[in-house]
Parts: structure tokens; C-alpha cells; sequence
């Protein structure tokens, strides 16, 4: 009988698609996995993979780099497709009102068609899948589980987990706390990292964010770009210290300066400056990412495959 797994995936926005790719690798060669956590859209990612949607999720990411990355479309820019006809008028962001850069219409109604039978098939499978939500509102980090929820409930949260800096903004919270404000995001994961020494089993842990952090020297001074950079940061530390620490049962997949370049197989291919930031709308990229997340898991697995692009 095959040792039990767990899962923990970590990635915000277009970074999700290197997951997938990761996760629908690990998949094809049968692994399967029996508890689940994420932070950010990795929480989406957890669930897929816990039911056997690992394939199903990238290629999904794909379609989505092929229609031109609709789920990445910009408040700004979808304000301005409303007002089209109107050619001289420009839409501007308030930096004090703007709630998150991306538009998240297109995210929501995924989320609420997907979680319809979600739940449901994690209990009747006997899995378990934790997110991290942040209450913004009270201060704290909450790791939801989602099996026991409504559809409704559980497409919420992970709508709350998906909210990041620089991308989807936060939500409302839900009944009595319907006045609080729900984000998440990979700077969450705090709250979900300590069960790598909670619960001693193997565990496959995901990262779209490379692990330890690598310099960026394009970087922007935009408060946006700050922000999910600390928060990316403290998530790579956070996870680089404990799969050190727990290093014999626990295997990373994250982007690496040395994996990059080979996968690119070219001079001068530099992971710092040519991997998209988390609301890059870039199809090319996020096609690149997919691939890019089948050919580490080869890599760090061993599978077949893992020194050709």
C-alpha cells in the first residue's frame, strides 16, 4: 500500500499556472494525494488535484492563455471596454478606492459554477481541503476547511483565499462578520505551513513563487508591486526553513534560477527578470508556465523527461 500524502499548493494569480502544470505531472504519473491545503489560487489547485482534476486544471490554464487570459483582465481595463464608444474618455484607478487591480466577475462565476459538486465529492471521497483566509478586519489568519461547507460557503472562501495584492481585491465576510474584509493570498500561508511538522506524512509542497526568494532587478517601486513582493518573501522563507526541517519526507516544487535556464535552454535566460509577476495578463507566459511546471516536477521527481523541455 502506498504511503499517505498531502498536499500543500501555494501561488497567486498567472503563477497558479505553473502549479497546474506541476500538479497535472504528478497526476499522470499516478500520484494522488489524501489531505489538501492552499493559499492564494492554490487553494482552487488543492481541491482539483484531491479529486483527480490535476490534467483537467492545466488544461483549463491553457485555454485560458489561448483565449488571452480573461480571468487576469483589469478593473481599469474592463471599465474601459464598458465605455468604448466613447473614445475620448479616459478611466483612471483611484489608488485610495481600488479595492484590487484585477476584476474579479470572471473568477467569481468559476468559482460559484465549480463548487457546486465540490464539497460534496471531497466528503463522499473521505478527503479534507484547508485554505488560508486572512480577516483583514479582525486581525487574524483563519484555515477554513471545506468539505463540511455549503457550495456557497465553500466557493466563498476560496474567492477570499484568491484576493492578493496587486490582483483580486478582498470580500465580504459572511453572516454575523458580513461587515469584515476576507483576502488571502500566498502571504497567508502562514497559517498553513505549520502543518508540515503538525502532521508527519510525506508531503508534496507547490510554489508559484520561487523558493528561497531570487533577486528581481526589474522591480518596480509601485506600492503594489512592494507589497506582494514582502508577501512573497516571508511565504519563500517561511516554506525554504521548514521543508529544511523537514527535509526527508517533504518534496518542493518551485521555480529555481538553475531549472529556469535549462527548461529555456538558451544564454541569458534569467528567472528573476523574465517570470511574470502574479497579474501578468501574457499568454505566451502563462502557456510557458504550464510547461514549465510539468518539466520541474520530472526534475525534482526523477520521472522520465526531466532534462528535456
Amino acid at each position: 500500500m502506498a504511503a499517505e500524502r498531502h498536499l500543500l499548493v501555494l501561488a497567486d494569480g498567472v503563477q497558479a499556472g505553473f502549479a497546474a502544470g506541476v500538479l497535472a505531472e504528478l497526476e499522470r504519473h499516478g500520484v494522488s494525494w489524501e489531505r489538501g491545503a492552499g493559499a492564494g489560487l492554490g487553494g482552487v489547485l488543492a481541491v482539483r488535484a484531491l479529486l483527480g482534476e490535476g490534467a483537467a486544471a492545466a488544461a483549463e490554464w491553457l485555454r485560458e492563455a489561448e483565449s488571452g487570459c480573461p480571468l487576469l483582465a483589469s478593473q481599469v481595463g474592463t471599465a474601459q471596454a464598458r465605455l468604448g464608444f466613447l473614445g475620448e474618455v479616459v478611466v483612471l484607478p483611484d489608488p485610495w478606492r481600488l479595492s484590487g487591480w484585477l476584476d474579479g466577475a470572471a473568477l467569481d462565476r468559476q468559482l460559484e459554477a465549480a463548487c457546486q459538486d465540490w464539497p460534496g465529492r471531497l466528503l463522499a471521497q473521505g478527503r479534507r481541503c484547508d485554505v488560508a483566509v486572512a480577516d483583514l478586519s479582525a486581525g487574524v489568519l483563519r484555515r477554513i476547511e471545506l468539505s463540511q461547507r455549503p457550495a456557497g460557503q465553500a466557493a466563498h472562501f476560496l474567492r477570499a483565499a484568491a484576493a492578493f495584492p496587486g490582483g483580486w481585491g478582498p470580500v465580504a465576510g459572511e453572516g454575523e462578520e458580513s461587515a469584515n474584509l476576507l483576502a488571502g493570498g500566498v502571504e497567508a500561508a502562514g497559517v498553513l505551513v505549520p502543518l508540515l511538522a503538525e502532521e508527519p506524512v510525506a508531503w508534496d509542497v507547490v510554489c508559484g513563487f520561487s523558493v528561497p526568494a531570487v533577486p528581481r532587478p526589474g522591480l518596480a517601486s509601485s506600492l503594489l508591486e512592494q507589497v506582494q513582493r514582502r508577501g512573497e518573501m516571508g511565504a519563500a522563507a517561511l516554506v525554504a526553513d521548514t521543508v529544511e526541517r523537514h527535509r526527508a519526507r517533504v518534496r518542493l516544487f518551485a521555480p529555481t534560477a538553475p531549472l529556469w535556464q535549462e527548461h529555456a535552454a538558451r544564454d541569458g535566460a534569467e528567472l528573476g527578470v523574465e517570470y511574470p509577476l502574479p497579474w501578468e495578463r501574457n499568454g505566451e507566459l502563462l502557456a510557458l508556465l504550464v510547461g514549465f511546471g510539468r518539466f520541474v516536477a520530472r526534475r525534482v521527481v526523477g520521472l522520465p523527461g526531466g532534462s528535456q523541455r
